[in-house]
């Protein structure tokens, strides 16, 4: 029932969304995509690649309110999204990101960078992007963390299985060379990993938004960033290095604030106090592009 009502319902919003923006397109030059259909300086583009992935956040709430009679459980084990635990984490994840993807990337891509006419519509994909690349991320979490482990959790009572089904999925879903493949596995099992141990996406969407809007913010500038492609060996290392330190830093974070077992993971308001009683943790976490990139890569 769940997932037959998400895709339903995500197929229905993306034609209700597709047509008439490709209809607009047709009578309206400004307004029509690129030929591409991945230009970060085109607006129609930007709502594609962007928008249609952010529905997957209203689909997979209506699928598991129709299917398990609630949506919040979509969110975490307290049916509700806790911005606080974000907030807190934020405080370094952020700051990573923002050093290596955007920072490093302005340093190392000096010599590639384009800075495009401040037009309209230049301005407009950009703000787009901003805009939209968080909702992309949390959609995408959506679908590949939330619902097969709420699925697949509900049948086998085994979370490993929801945690391990989504991977391949998630790496078709992107067109990098094997060893950007790679990475996009080793950050699909992560994600899953922290929504299993924090009991919730709120640290899945943090790491992916952060990775993303950090690169979406600079791909206008410089040529064929954000296009996925043929990787080499220095931009697996950015992509790998930040997410899998980060992820291991909030696993023993967490684990600490909330008094759990390093195997142990966040349940809801049923389980034991020592597992609850710091649901949300009080203080900050301790601490891809064109043809034969070396830049990190967009999730």
């Amino acid at each position: 029932m769940t997932l037959v009502v998400t895709a339903v319902v995500f197929v229905v919003m993306n034609v209700q969304v597709m047509v008439p923006l490709f209809l607009l397109g047709e009578f309206w030059p400004a307004a029509a995509t690129s030929p591409s259909l991945t230009d970060p300086l085109t607006p129609a583009d930007q709502v594609l690649g962007l928008g249609m992935l952010a529905l997957l956040i209203p689909a997979v709430l209506i699928g598991t309110l129709a299917g398990y009679g609630r949506a919040g459980i979509a969110l975490s084990v307290l049916g509700r999204f806790r911005w606080g635990l974000m907030a807190r984490a934020a405080l370094v994840v952020v700051p990573v990101y923002l050093l290596v993807n955007l920072a490093a990337n302005l340093i190392l891509e000096r010599e590639a960078i384009v800075v495009p006419p401040l037009e309209a519509s230049v301005v407009l994909a950009w703000l787009l992007a901003l805009v939209l690349s968080p909702l992309q991320c949390a959609g995408e979490e959506f679908a590949f963390r939330a619902l097969p482990m709420q699925m697949l959790g509900t049948w086998l009572r085994w979370p490993l299985i929801g945690i391990l089904v989504p991977v391949p999925l998630f790496v078709l879903g992107h067109g990098y060379s094997w060893l950007g493949q790679i990475d996009m596995a080793v950050f699909a099992l992560a994600m899953g990993l922290l929504a299993w141990k924090t009991g919730g996406l709120e640290i899945p969407i943090l790491l992916h938004t952060a990775n993303n809007w950090t690169l979406f913010a600079i791909a206008p500038l410089i040529p064929g960033f954000t296009e996925q492609g043929e990787v080499e060996l220095m931009g697996f290392v950015l992509a790998m290095a930040p997410m899998v330190l980060l992820s291991a830093g909030i696993w023993w974070w967490y684990s600490r604030r909330a008094g759990l077992g390093l195997w142990e993971p966040q349940r809801g308001r049923g389980q034991t106090r020592s597992s609850t009683s710091a649901a949300e943790p009080s203080s900050p976490v301790p601490s891809a592009s064109a043809a034969l990139t070396t830049r990190p890569l967009s999730v």
